[in-house]
């Protein structure tokens, strides 16, 4: 295989946290999400906060113009990733990096703008992340569209190292 083939998978998951959380999460990103030819501002919202140990925050995915209808009811702390066109309609997906509860296994969704709402169009999959911090710059690696194509980062959970393998990302029509 010529060496400018080879897969490369994501930079390695690294970052600094300050009291458990991390200093360089994405809880806010921007992009065209409409269409309309306007950046938008898109950032996770508390909605009601956990009533205890064992219970769950909610969250929402709010924008700066009404005309992006807000993403609500979403369980637990999340990250936001600006994928890019992905299915292209000429408008960037959002990815939700989630966190557990507890424990160290995340998941990921992609969702779509569609004219009745937002639409999940791939996952949930998980991220076992055996306890490593995943940083903005590793998770925004995880997906990519090369030509017509759209490809994920996946651990291999057969291997006691996750080693990342390639594989193409199904989006739902």
């Amino acid at each position: 295989m010529p060496e400018s083939s080879v897969p490369t998978p994501p930079p390695p998951p690294t970052g600094s946290t300050n009291s458990g959380y991390a200093t360089d999460e994405a809880i806010g990103i921007s992009g065209d999400f409409n269409g309309d030819g306007v950046i938008d501002s898109a950032w996770r919202e508390l909605v009601a906060p956990s009533t205890g140990a064992d219970e769950p925050s909610y969250f929402a995915v709010k924008f700066n113009t009404g005309a992006i209808p807000a993403m609500d009811n979403i369980e637990g702390r999340f990250r936001l990733i600006n994928e890019g066109d992905l299915n292209g309609d000429c408008r960037p997906e959002i990815s939700l990096f989630q966190s557990p509860l507890h424990g160290t296994v995340h998941y990921m969704t992609t969702w779509t703008l569609q004219p009745a709402g937002w639409k999940r169009i791939a996952g949930p999959w998980m991220l076992p992340t055996a306890g490593e911090y995943q940083t903005d710059a590793a998770l925004q690696a995880r997906i990519v569209r090369e030509n017509d194509t759209v490809y994920y980062w996946q651990e291999d959970v057969n291997d006691e190292n996750f080693t990342l393998l390639k594989a193409v990302l199904q989006l739902e029509k």
